[in-house]
């Protein structure tokens, strides 16, 4: 696929630490993966959800004055980084201006912070960026590092782009692919590590009546073909990466493997999300989200 376009960001902020490593994020890597347009997006809510929120007379001059405090450590981040901006500041429903406002201004991605995503045993419940995963069709990153792993995201940007893969060979998984090939397009050095989570074995085979090299064999076979898309599209894209088979479970294996191999983000598809009336606990991709220490990009 050409990328020949400007890559058009919307930066989502609220004045949030999430928020402000979503700046970082993008003020650390958005030259590196080719980013030309960003177009720096905070919303004031009409129902108290705000940080900060003015009264119902308040003028335009007041909500621009507003909008510059809230997003002013996000732009002092890109202006550090030398990245050109604009800064648009909106009343209304958060998930819906971001949506809207991606589909106008035609944007190719979405970064924002995690602000607002509960715990995983409440995730349902009303996170804005739940709410735009499901409404927007371009790929969507998220930005925000669980407390005990905060650590891991200390390190200084090392010029290199490691992107942790995972795919099961679904269409979603290929769109993912996709998107990593169109970054091989920027000024960056890219790296891949391409992931296939090896499905269990299946019910009625017990591992102490199986020899482990049938088991290995099934995860070996189950993973090449779950990969075997993904391979050829990225040989295509003369991208470079590894591969890795790993059975377990599908999240935290993908988690695990990204931070042994020090990736940049994970990319994935978002199979199994589920409609916004239907999602369910155990969705792979949202459990990624709760659980990865490094920004995940969500792809459908």
């Amino acid at each position: 696929m050409s990328h020949e376009l400007p890559h058009r960001v919307l930066l989502a902020v609220d004045g949030s630490v999430h928020a402000n490593q979503a700046a970082q994020y993008l003020a650390d890597y958005g030259a590196m993966f080719g980013v030309w347009t960003i177009v720096v997006l905070h919303v004031q809510c009409a129902d108290g959800s705000s940080i900060l929120f003015p009264d119902e007379g308040a003028t335009s001059a007041d909500m621009t004055e507003l909008g510059a405090d809230v997003t002013g450590e996000a732009r002092r981040i890109l202006d550090a980084a030398n990245l050109p901006y604009a800064v648009d500041t909106q009343l209304g429903d958060p998930a819906d201006i971001i949506a809207r406002e991606a589909d106008a201004e035609h944007m190719d991605e979405i970064i924002m912070g995690s602000r607002g995503m509960s715990p995983w045993t409440g995730l349902v419940l009303g996170s804005v960026a739940y709410k735009v995963i499901h409404r927007v069709a371009i790929p969507i990153t998220v930005v925000g590092v669980p407390q005990r792993e905060a650590s891991h995201t200390a390190k200084q940007p090392s010029g290199i782009h490691r992107v942790l893969l995972a795919v099961d060979g679904s269409k979603h998984a290929s769109q993912a692919v996709d998107y990593v090939c169109r970054l091989r397009h920027g000024r960056n050095l890219l790296e891949v590590e391409l992931l296939s989570v090896a499905p269990p074995m299946p019910p009625g085979y017990t591992r102490g009546f199986v020899k482990q090299e049938l088991i290995d064999n099934y995860h070996r076979e189950q993973g090449e073909s779950a990969l075997q898309t993904a391979c050829h599209l990225l040989h295509a894209a003369d991208v470079k990466f590894n591969v890795h088979i790993v059975p377990g479970h599908p999240a935290e294996t993908i988690v695990d493997v990204a931070k042994k191999h020090d990736c940049t983000r994970v990319v994935m598809g978002t199979r199994g999300l589920g409609t916004i009336n239907s999602l369910v606990l155990g969705s792979v991709a949202y459990k990624v989200l709760h659980l990865s220490p490094v920004p995940v990009t969500l792809v459908k």
